[in-house]
């Protein structure tokens, strides 16, 4: 972005960039609690209809693929028209979660997840260009910050208030409530100026073609490839930690079930605190320094963790690199209004990022059980971890050829 377009940014004060950011942020805590429903009734659809863990699971994986594969096209979308696109996105995932209220088969879910997964990721690429549109330079980092928090915000209400709903209502109920946090969030979004005007640099003359050049500009850019390799590696990590680290806690240390629920807890305020300190960070140190210290302690703590030798210190390790998974959030998206040159670049590069990061944590879990197929237990997690270290070393190597200002 050049100078003079940062310049007719209208959010240049704390303030005002806070309540933009908060209402952001509570976007993003729908997509936390949206992947949080399934396991909230997990065991009435079990009791009510016969499903298998199998199918419970694919019910999750189902929102996730939907999830990534809408990234770039409402990344595009949304470098035309703006904000404007959340309103169409926040639509379909409330048809979404009224089709998953009112389902009475697996085909139903199924199909309900899949819509819900589609317009559910409509918040982040379009997030990822509302903050860069409608905030000065110097600002963008504190956005990114509060913002970065809505997921694991997200989580907590969804443990917090969806328990109590599925226990009065049946699956239903939480998902009718699902639909109606959508709206309620979605209106207090589209309320605010930045959100519901189209692009200030962008007009009717950037048509299809234009956008299909920027994608094909973004995906040959490559200081944003390497943005979304530091990205596929922080979520293959944080998610491939969370899915196993459990199970190893079990099988190494014989830890009950509630150290399971523990760790995850760990890892929910881990996040909660990351993001913004990261935005900290970026503001006094910069945005490569803050990337390259969390990636480098990211790789070593994952790294060690199959050889610790007690259970708290493994929980300590493990939270500590959910943290950092989540520090370098901030950095990574501002880094993106730094390395393109157009607005529809940038709706571009941040769906990019997205499908980059939905790659690590489809394929990096999946990965780790197969290692435990193929070499048992004993040996399975200590290569296990170790994949998740090289995946992200290997990142780590694009470090070298990181270009951001200060």
């Amino acid at each position: 972005m050049t100078d003079s377009q940062a310049s007719t940014c209208p959010v240049d004060t704390r303030g005002r960039t806070d309540t933009l950011a908060v209402t952001l942020m509570l976007l993003l805590a729908l997509t936390g609690l949206a992947l949080s429903l399934i396991p909230v009734v997990a065991d009435q659809l079990r009791a009510d209809f016969g499903y298998s863990d199998s199918q419970i699971g694919l019910l999750t994986s189902v929102f996730m693929l939907a999830l990534g594969a809408v990234a770039i096209p409402w990344g595009l979308a949304s470098a035309r028209w703006g904000g404007r696109t959340l309103a169409v996105g926040l639509a379909i995932g409330i048809g979404g979660s009224l089709l998953l209220a009112f389902a009475n088969s697996y085909g139903g879910f199924l199909a309900g997840r899949l819509v819900q997964g589609a317009g559910l990721g409509v918040i982040v690429p379009t997030v990822g260009t509302i903050i860069p549109d409608a905030i000065s330079p110097r600002l963008r980092g504190r956005a990114w910050g509060v913002f970065g928090t809505g997921h694991g915000l997200g989580v907590v209400l969804a443990l917090l208030i969806l328990p109590s709903i599925a226990a009065a209502g049946g699956y239903r109920a939480v998902f009718v409530a699902a639909a109606v946090l959508i709206a309620v969030f979605g209106a207090l979004a589209l309320a605010q100026g930045p959100v519901h005007r189209k692009p200030a640099h962008c007009s009717d003359a950037v048509g299809p073609r234009d956008l299909v050049r920027a994608l094909g500009t973004t995906v040959s850019n490559h200081q944003v490839l390497l943005l979304c390799l530091f990205n596929l590696a922080g979520l293959a990590v944080g998610v491939g930690a969370l899915v196993w680290t459990p199970e190893f806690m079990k099988a190494e240390f014989g830890a009950s079930v509630s150290v399971a629920a523990y760790l995850t807890a760990g890892l929910g305020v881990a996040q909660l605190v990351g993001n913004p300190l990261g935005a900290v960070a970026m503001g006094r140190w910069g945005k490569k320094a803050v990337i390259a210290t969390c990636m480098l302690l990211m790789t070593a703590c994952i790294a060690l963790v199959p050889f610790l030798p007690s259970l708290w210190v493994v929980f300590i390790f493990v939270t500590i690199a959910g943290f950092l998974t989540m520090a370098y959030f901030s950095p990574l998206f501002a880094g993106i209004a730094e390395v393109v040159k157009t607005p529809p670049e940038v709706g571009a590069a941040t769906g990019l990022l997205e499908v980059f990061g939905f790659i690590g944590a489809l394929v990096a879990p999946w990965l780790f059980g197969l290692l435990l197929d193929v070499l048992g237990e004993q040996s399975g997690y200590v290569a296990g971890y170790l994949m998740l270290a090289a995946i992200a070393a290997l990142s780590c190597i694009g470090l070298l050829f990181l270009r951001l200002r200060r």
